[in-house]
């Protein structure tokens, strides 16, 4: 049976793979899709408090925060969404929750 994964890492030192990690296990795409949009919407609600601006949102977001790549996510997309669209239950952001491994 084939798995999938999720790649995350830190925007401050993008794509170096001393500052990479790999989520493994998940029995979908669907599930590893929904670990990374709950991950990004943790990161997004950590900064949310000191960058009331959504650009600025953004801005910190993508210099500070920490990435996810799964397979049929959207990460532009899903950032937009986020800023928009505050946490409203723990559930958005417990990413945790979902991973295969804990």
């Amino acid at each position: 049976m084939s798995t999938f994964q999720v790649l995350c890492g830190d925007f401050a030192n993008y794509m170096d793979p001393e500052e990479e990690w790999t989520v493994d296990g998940f029995r979908t795409a669907e599930d590893a899709a929904e670990y990374a949009r709950r991950f990004i919407r943790d990161q997004v609600e950590h900064l949310r408090p000191e960058y009331a601006d959504a650009e600025a949102l953004k801005q910190a977001f993508m210099a500070f925060g920490e990435y996810a790549i799964a397979p049929g996510f959207e990460l532009e997309a899903w950032l937009a969404h986020c800023i928009a669209n505050p946490a409203a239950r723990k559930a958005d952001t417990d990413y945790q929750a979902l991973d295969p491994n804990a």
